[in-house]
């Protein structure tokens, strides 16, 4: 089977959008088919990423929305580093749920930090390093509400609001919008079909 060396995938969305059980079956696929390839997260990814990610997400002190970026930043240089650059030089496929695309939303539109101003420090410390491929997530609201009523909250970001939910759903589409890096996915189809329009669109 012929598959595509050093592609950088990320699986982006809101809340219980569905985006990390599909990541789980593209990687069963990956398996089975004998494609070298690496699962990872963000924020997250290397030991020293995973502590930041602790006091990111936690939902007990609270930062400021300059900290939090500075520090997903400083997670994300170091994930990179370690971790996706050395598996794509080394001819793997990585696939990482959420990437820089999470940053731009949560922080830079839904907390009011500025998508722009974001964007541009990504581009200023990060060389603007983002995957040639984003599958996006897309619930409605009152759905992503339904599915988070049925799990446990293990963050601040899990949060049963429908304004919040509204507004990350409209900074991705925002971002989203004219861009070719981006697959759009309808979370609510069947976990079949979705898995199949994305094996479909990768081309493996």
């Amino acid at each position: 089977m012929n598959y595509k060396r050093n592609l950088f995938i990320s699986f982006e969305g809101p809340e219980a959008s569905g985006k990390s059980s599909q990541l789980r079956l593209l990687s069963k696929y990956f398996h089975l088919n004998n494609i070298p390839h690496l699962v990872t997260r963000e924020p997250g990814g290397t030991t020293n990423a995973e502590k930041l990610r602790k006091i990111i997400l936690n939902k007990k002190e609270s930062i400021t929305p300059t900290e939090e970026i500075l520090l997903l930043m400083a997670a994300r240089l170091n994930h990179i580093n370690k971790v996706i650059k050395p598996a794509l030089k080394a001819g793997k496929i990585v696939i990482s749920d959420r990437f820089a695309d999470s940053t731009f939303v949560y922080q830079g539109f839904v907390n009011n930090y500025g998508m722009q101003k974001t964007i541009s420090l990504h581009k200023t410390f990060l060389d603007n390093f983002l995957p040639q491929k984003t599958f996006l997530f897309l619930l409605s609201p009152k759905q992503i509400n339904k599915r988070l009523q049925n799990r446990k909250i293990s963050n601040k970001y899990d949060k049963i609001n429908p304004s919040f939910h509204a507004k990350v759903i409209k900074g991705y589409k925002k971002l989203s919008n004219n861009n070719k890096r981006f697959c759009i996915i309808k979370g609510d189809t069947s976990i079949e079909h979705i898995h199949d329009k994305i094996v479909k669109e990768l081309n493996i």
